[in-house]
């Protein structure tokens, strides 16, 4: 029976490696997670900061528009089934970081508040305990504004783009013959 084979060098190069000197080497930092959810639509944008700190950086956007159904939730509701959709489809980004939720509602704040919830929101709350989310309040408004002017105007199965017509299209200059 054949066991694992090792690899000496790689082994020797893995355990000369220096510690991390900071807690900032080990610790990553946090993924930034903007979301708007309006009555029809919502929209996040996900980012991050940069290396030196300061400047974020966009990584993704998503936005969807609620089914009819989805569109008679309460607003806490649809906070939360938008959060949930989200994390699934952002999950290979999500899981291995803190994600620092800003929005202008704190749903997992509503979750330990209310005694007993609601079958919906019960799912979403175990879909979302995979992930790492904390509710930043939203002071600087940064990616904030992109988020909501996208949610306010979503593009839907009928969109069409604006096509131009210029009458004389053809025509580039209208004046005097010099000639």
């Amino acid at each position: 029976m054949k066991g694992i084979e090792l690899d000496q060098p790689k082994i020797k190069a893995i355990q000369e490696l220096p510690p991390p000197k900071s807690k900032k080497d080990v610790m990553r930092k946090p993924l930034l997670l903007y979301l708007s959810v309006l009555d029809n639509a919502f929209c996040c944008v996900l980012g991050k900061h940069d290396e030196i700190g300061g400047k974020e950086q966009a990584i993704y956007y998503l936005s969807n528009k609620f089914t009819t159904c989805e569109a008679k939730y309460t607003l806490i509701e649809r906070t939360y089934c938008a959060l949930t959709w989200i994390a699934q489809k952002l999950r290979h980004y999500m899981s291995p970081y803190t994600t620092h939720l800003i929005s202008q509602l704190d749903p997992l704040k509503y979750i330990f508040q209310k005694p007993i919830l609601t079958e919906k929101l019960s799912k979403w709350q175990i879909l979302l305990s995979e992930f790492d989310i904390v509710y930043i309040t939203q002071k600087a408004i940064k990616r904030q504004d992109l988020a909501n002017h996208v949610t306010e105007n979503p593009v839907d199965g009928d969109y069409k783009p604006l096509t131009m017509y210029f009458p004389n299209e053809e025509v580039l200059f209208i004046g005097e013959d010099i000639a």
